[in-house]
């Protein structure tokens, strides 16, 4: 156990030590970098606490899952990756207009920064929690695969996003719309609206955010397909790990940036925690195939 918590805790020393040089070397727009950095004292421990949520997910899917070697490294980092960080910054992307400094490729080098930590705590974590006699039994056992039926995949799927659409809206109403300056930071004014009227509000000044949020609801869940064949022993496992990879979205906002103003951070951090628990658990229990 505490050579457990060694490992964990070397790895998230250096998942945030390549996060902060990763983000430090970036050649960012000069518009950006005149933001600064944030001058938060307690930045470095969210920082710590976010790399730890990562890398505790990391660990909890290899020590369930029975893929190895090349195969769970590209599996894990498409996970990772597109999750956590393609997600959340292809909604920076959509809400442009309240970062004005923000270029597009700004949102790509913000994503390519935190693929850097990944690239290296991935191979790292297999490293020191999978042992040879493990490599040894998968290279010569051959496990089962569950029998995927396409059709049936691609209706989970656009239920998924219809269901996502439902939370997003909710949560974001009753939970981060209440925020007066989050209401103020995306749309200049303080005025809330009841939630039936912001909901016809948003259709007729920005009715694409509908299809777009269902599309990112069905990209959520083809993002933690891999996990479907990954973690097929138990249901209780598979749902925890779909849950730890969604809620890496809503920790990431625990770390200061100069992008959001902190209040607006934290009703984004509640909003997303509560609404990314809630769906992780629902999207887990509609994507899990027992592979019997």
């Amino acid at each position: 156990m505490i050579k457990t918590i060694f490992k964990l805790v070397l790895l998230i020393g250096i998942h945030a030590l390549i996060f902060m040089i990763g983000n430090s070397v970036m050649p960012f727009s000069p518009g950006f970098k005149e933001l600064g950095t944030s001058s938060d004292p307690m930045g470095l421990l969210f920082l710590l606490i976010n790399s730890g949520w990562a890398c505790f997910t990391i660990y909890f899917i290899i020590r369930h899952t029975h893929y190895r070697g090349r195969q769970l490294f590209f599996n894990l980092l498409f996970i990772m990756f597109f999750v956590q960080c393609f997600m959340t910054q292809i909604e920076t992307l959509f809400f442009g207009n309240a970062f004005p400094v923000l270029t597009k490729i700004d949102i790509i080098l913000i994503m390519l920064a935190s693929l850097l930590p990944l690239l290296a705590v991935i191979p790292l974590t297999m490293k020191l929690f999978i042992t040879s006699k493990e490599v040894k039994d998968e290279n010569t056992g051959v496990i089962k695969q569950p029998f995927l039926d396409i059709k049936c995949m691609f209706i989970r799927f656009g239920i998924i996003g219809v269901i996502y659409l439902f939370v997003y809206m909710i949560f974001g109403y009753f939970i981060a719309w209440q925020f007066e300056e989050l209401r103020i930071f995306y749309t200049g004014s303080s005025e809330k609206l009841g939630f039936f009227g912001q909901l016809l509000n948003n259709l007729l000044t920005n009715p694409v955010i509908y299809p777009f949020q269902i599309i990112r609801g069905i990209l959520f869940s083809l993002f933690i397909f891999p996990l479907v064949k990954m973690v097929n022993k138990n249901k209780t496992v598979f749902i925890t790990s779909v849950g730890l990879v969604y809620l890496s979205t809503a920790v990431l906002l625990i770390i200061p940036n100069v992008l959001f103003p902190d209040m607006v951070r934290y009703g984004h951090l509640i909003e997303m925690t509560s609404s990314m628990l809630l769906f992780g658990i629902i999207a887990g229990n509609i994507m899990w195939r027992n592979k019997k």
